[in-house]
């Protein structure tokens, strides 16, 4: 039950990401740089960060905490999605909001569903299947589907701007800009890879344990103590053999060492630690997503800062109050979207890093066709480019099936 509602919250995730510039249809006054701008402070910093610190007061020691080398690889990762997103963002304007979007997330998905089955996430994401089981190779089969979809779009994307002779509302050719959506596509990666290798001692460092809330508890190499468990009234937790642990009030960490200590097993290194416990806080992943996208956070604001004191076009941000809210209403539903896409990787399990990513990149896909689709990107296309665009989608959502089956195998 819990595989299937972590793969429906990926799916949601990837749709609402692969939508959320539908905004931007709408907008006649603001350039990319001013609805990106509002866009990224809504979506990176407003939001994510009131509610971590509305949610974890603690949350600044916490970042103390945790080793110095989890926050520096998780945002250097976040550093290559911010470059990814400014370029996508032109992009969009180039060839397109539904080809941008194909390519993007099928370039996307092959490193994001790779990485996490050769060097191991944190957190529960370490027990991850290896690449050549039979799990990994059935993930790697839904990306590879994803890649064919990828192509046909492409193909769809190229035989629209035959019929069409120019793009509607693009600025610049088409072939610079599908080079610029590769590099993108790419680079992509990094907004997922961030959370797969920083998640794991953020979430466990701000998540409490209460009683009668269910938790989970791994232990490496000990099936007997690994599963699903309940805390009592009295906040304590019954291991088989082991007798009642009090762990009401503590932190996932904390009680996590506890039953280490108990068990007379190493937690050092950190990422080496040798017991696990997580509960069911949604709210902790933004506390992962606020820190952990500093880095692209920085680039993603300086990049339309910049173009906005270049062209001297401060101004527009104060000429439609309409295309404000607009834009806000992108960096919503963005920063959503990537905390619908953390907690449904967490909830897939030890393979949730490559088969959430995956499945998420697939039906943001989706999303983006559809938007393109409805917002007119594709009026006066007909025959093979169409047919080709509806095949990519079918390809897509056949993925999404054989990555969730690799799931399965995990499982």
């Amino acid at each position: 039950m819990e595989t299937l509602l972590g793969v429906l919250v990926v799916a949601a995730a990837g749709l609402c990401m692969g939508s959320s510039v539908w905004p931007m249809k709408l907008m006649r006054k603001f350039q990319f740089e001013h609805w990106w701008f509002l866009a990224m402070l809504t979506g990176l910093i407003i939001v994510p960060w009131t509610i971590t610190l509305a949610a974890f007061p603690q949350v600044i020691q916490v970042y103390r905490d945790v080793p110095a080398s989890v926050l520096i690889t998780s945002n250097l990762f976040a550093v290559s999605w911010g470059v990814a997103n400014v370029l996508c963002g032109l992009c969009f304007v180039r060839i397109g909001v539904a080809l941008t979007m194909a390519i993007l997330s099928g370039l996307g998905a092959s490193v994001a569903v790779t990485m996490p089955l050769v060097f191991k996430g944190t957190g529960l994401f370490k027990d991850a299947p290896g690449i050549t089981s039979p799990a990994g190779l059935t993930v790697l089969a839904g990306v590879g589907v994803v890649l064919i979809g990828v192509i046909l779009a492409s193909l769809a994307g190229f035989g629209r701007d035959r019929e069409l002779k120019k793009l509607q509302r693009t600025s610049g050719g088409f072939l610079v800009g599908l080079i610029m959506t590769i590099v993108a596509g790419v680079t992509s990666a990094g907004i997922m890879l961030a959370f797969v290798y920083g998640q794991g001692p953020i979430v466990a460092r701000v998540s409490v344990l209460e009683a009668g809330k269910p938790i989970k508890i791994t232990v490496v190499d000990n099936a007997k103590l690994t599963g699903n468990y309940t805390l009592s009234p009295a906040g304590k937790i019954a291991l088989p053999d082991v007798g009642p642990i009090e762990v009401r009030g503590m932190t996932a960490k904390a009680a996590a060492d506890k039953i280490a200590g108990i068990l007379n097993l190493s937690q050092q290194p950190e990422t080496d630690a040798r017991v696990r416990v997580e509960t069911q806080n949604i709210l902790a992943v933004f506390a992962v997503w606020s820190v952990g996208l500093l880095g692209g956070t920085v680039v993603n604001l300086c990049y339309p800062l910049y173009l906005m004191a270049k062209n001297k076009s401060w101004g527009i941000l104060v000429t439609s109050w309409k295309e404000v809210v607009l834009a806000i209403i992108i960096g919503i539903q963005f920063i959503v979207a990537v905390a619908l896409a953390g907690k449904g990787m967490l909830l897939l399990g030890a393979l949730g890093a490559s088969v959430g990513a995956g499945i998420q990149q697939a039906m943001q896909m989706i999303g983006g066709q559809g938007l393109g689709f409805i917002s007119g990107e594709w009026r006066g296309v007909h025959g093979k480019p169409r047919r080709q665009m509806y095949l990519a989608v079918a390809m897509l959502i056949v993925a999404t099936i054989i990555m969730a089956c690799g799931n399965a195998l995990a499982d």
